[in-house]
């Protein structure tokens, strides 16, 4: 199969350095091949600089409205070359569980490969518009924890495509990914468990969900969360604690309830 292969050159965006703050968006670009960025580094835990990667790739013997495509979006960071080895590291964990039976080596390029080969094996696959999409952005920089969201998108045919999200916790200083019990104080997991489950009784009375629903969708654990506005936030994909057709929902255990269970160093830096 003889595919096409696009990198696409970041246009202008948003531009600044990373600061310790709860800024969301785009901060630093610099021009290559593939990439853009801009700003200097300043070692492990001052500013950071982004380099945005896009790729764009699809079949070129296709020529209907739906042809399968994959479209993928991430950053990597200057002079930081262990995180950026497990960002990519992360993507393509993500894309192996979209590849379907092809072989490959494990590379970006390759998962994408895989997933157009399967796509161009199923007659009906350019016509329901199979697509497989990723993105990796910043979420949040908390002193020296830097958190980025991983966002996924596969649709091969059916009611809906299957979105999927993941949080990605990097100590910059100790230069290590972080999970959710890294970021609690020892011991201290069941307490947090039961805040949790109680923002998610408040969660069940504000929806004025009924038993039905209730023993259906009965509390679980993720260890997605993220340090949002107003406390930390615990992100559920869909299926997990609701049906597809409630999105993802979202629990958030104020910060004032969080002393003395997340480390003092990542909830207030």
């Amino acid at each position: 199969m003889r595919m096409t292969f696009v990198f696409l050159l970041a246009a202008a965006l948003l531009a600044g350095c990373d600061n310790n703050d709860q800024n969301t968006g785009p901060s630093d670009a610099k021009q290559g091949p593939s990439s853009q960025q801009s700003g200097n580094a300043k070692g492990n835990t001052g500013e950071l600089v982004r380099i945005l990667h896009t790729l764009e790739k699809t079949d070129a013997q296709c020529q209907d409205d739906g042809c399968p495509r994959v479209q993928l979006e991430w950053l990597t960071f200057e002079n930081q070359p262990v995180l950026n080895q497990a960002i990519t590291t992360q993507l393509a964990a993500m894309l192996v569980q979209n590849q379907g039976n092809t072989p490959h080596d494990g590379t970006i390029e390759s998962l994408v490969d895989a997933f157009l080969a399967d796509a161009s094996d199923m007659a009906m696959a350019s016509r329901q518009g199979w697509e497989l999409n990723a993105t990796i952005k910043r979420q949040t920089r908390r002193g020296d924890l830097l958190t980025l969201r991983m966002d996924s998108y596969e649709y091969t045919g059916g009611a809906h495509g299957q979105p999927g999200v993941q949080y990605f916790h990097w100590d910059l200083a100790r230069q290590q990914k972080l999970t959710l019990n890294d970021l609690l104080e020892p011991g201290k997991q069941l307490a947090f468990w039961e805040l949790a489950r109680s923002q998610h009784q408040k969660w069940l009375d504000e929806e004025n969900m009924d038993k039905a629903f209730r023993d259906s969708w009965p509390f679980d654990r993720t260890d997605n969360v993220y340090f949002g506005k107003d406390g930390l936030v615990l992100h559920y994909n869909v299926y997990h604690i609701a049906p597809y057709a409630m999105g993802q929902p979202t629990l958030t255990i104020p910060y004032e309830q969080l002393g003395g269970i997340v480390r003092e160093k990542y909830l207030n830096p």
